[in-house]
């Protein structure tokens, strides 16, 4: 496997913790693919999956062919591909210095109008900040296939003194269809995606029936559901652990890493976060190293993990 494949499986981790890339390898090497490279793409409708693998692109062509060739492919307007395209940052300055938008180069993330959104948000800071690690950046920006301004959710990676970004605009009008349960980290944010789309289209109390019910519990996999309340997170769907249904508690793991302070920190209408942490296996019984995708809409977060070693 090559070295830009093992950093964004790195990437695709891991807050609190700290898990190494290698203790990554065995849920996501479908993510990333063999070494044969395009062909292996996740669907564009899989906004997530596809953004992490176009970046993962971008760096390899940059390690392949170096800075210049790479900042000359993702000025090219033959680069974009309907809302889909690569920018580039100069790290140090924090200029944008690759872009399909001429007009946008040489501006620097940390100044407006570049690092401000139409809304207001600041998000520039955050992708100037982004480390090899990579991170995801929620913000309004116009979207080149229909020429609006909507949300996107941009994945940033630092790499050899640039940062690599690409994101995704959100389209929940479109269906992916369901990965392999062997490909454990686009499998989690499909069920996520498909969570959010009952919420969206069902309302909060049949959402929160079905994944109360005995049959939303499929082997190790389940979705969770808490509900913010006044800075409380309530547990309200669970069907692997009932009997906290209904209750509010430390979220405190078994090695002390406080995951209820990063679940509450996740940013209402943005794409999501991973967390990491240990949980009650649904087939041990006992606690696991458990890796969640967890999304906030409004006051509710809609989370689902993959355990080490079984998926």
């Amino acid at each position: 496997m090559s070295n830009v494949k093992l950093t964004v499986l790195a990437g695709l981790g891991v807050l609190g913790i700290g898990l190494g890339a290698a203790a990554l390898v065995v849920g996501i090497l479908a993510l990333a693919g063999d070494d044969d490279g395009a062909g292996d793409a996740p669907s564009q409708a899989n906004g997530p999956a596809y953004t992490i693998w176009l970046v993962e692109q971008a760096v390899a062509y940059y390690e392949a062919e170096g800075r210049e060739a790479a900042i000359e492919r993702y000025n090219s307007r033959e680069s974009v591909d309907g809302p889909w395209y690569v920018f580039i940052v100069n790290a140090e300055s924090s200029v944008l210095i690759g872009h399909y938008n001429e007009e946008l180069l040489g501006q620097s993330l940390l100044t407006d109008p570049l690092g401000t959104d139409v809304t207001g948000y600041h998000f520039g800071a955050l992708m100037a900040d982004a480390d090899e690690d990579g991170r995801w950046v929620t913000y309004v920006f116009l979207n080149p296939d229909t020429g609006e301004h909507q949300r996107k959710h941009t994945w940033v990676v630092r790499r050899g003194g640039l940062l690599f970004g690409s994101g995704w605009y959100d389209f929940s009008s479109h269906a992916a269809a369901a990965p392999s349960r062997t490909n454990a980290t686009a499998y989690t944010v499909w069920l996520v995606e498909q969570a959010l789309a009952r919420y969206e289209r069902d309302g909060i109390e049949a959402t929160l029936a079905h994944y109360n019910s005995p049959e939303a519990l499929d082997g190790s996999w389940y979705v969770f559901v808490l509900e913010d309340r006044d800075g409380e997170l309530y547990s309200v769907a669970n069907s692997n652990r009932p009997d906290i249904v209904g209750t509010t508690r430390e979220r405190i793991d078994s090695t002390g890493f406080n995951y209820g302070e990063v679940f509450a920190a996740t940013v209402d209408g943005g794409a999501g976060q991973w967390v990491s942490y240990y949980f009650t296996h649904p087939e041990t019984r006992e606690d696991a190293l458990k890796h969640t995708w967890i999304v906030r809409r409004g006051d509710y977060l809609f989370g689902v993990g993959w355990y080490e070693g079984i998926k």
